[in-house]
């Protein structure tokens, strides 16, 4: 297979490195809104009826970093896998580097398939923000 070229590799190459700071800028954004929540619960001392709504919060919250660090873990081992598929290219090793890359891709659809996911419980979670605002008119 000397039709595989470093091209197709190098084509994905800045790709993965985007979206895993596109991830981690989520990641972090996530975990300040747990911590201003943990600390409007802590810090107030509310009670658990009144607690509730953030703790509501707080499980999409936990299921959207799980996802967001699935995400970062995927593109992580996608962008390794990309760099065997160049190595292996270099080596002129054709047929293992097509079959890195070709795992690589299936491994990066994967993480954005994942934060796909994340961004529905992201819109769920702003959809019950909306219906507190709604309950107030």
């Amino acid at each position: 297979m000397n039709n595989f070229s470093t091209l197709y590799p190098a084509l994905l190459f800045p790709a993965i490195p985007l979206m895993m700071i596109s991830f981690g800028n989520r990641y972090t954004s996530l975990a300040a809104l747990i911590r201003k929540i943990h600390d409007l619960i802590v810090v107030n001392h509310l009670s658990r009826k009144n607690a509730k709504h953030y703790l509501d919060q707080i499980k999409i919250l936990t299921q959207r970093l799980a996802l967001v660090r699935a995400s970062q873990s995927l593109s992580g081992v996608s962008f390794i896998l990309n760099l065997l598929s160049i190595y292996c290219s270099y080596i002129e090793k054709y047929e293992i580097a097509l079959n890195f890359f070709g795992l690589g891709v299936l491994v990066f659809a994967l993480a954005i398939l994942t934060f796909i996911y994340e961004i529905q419980l992201s819109t769920r979670a702003l959809s019950k923000h909306l219906e507190d605002l709604k309950d107030l008119s």
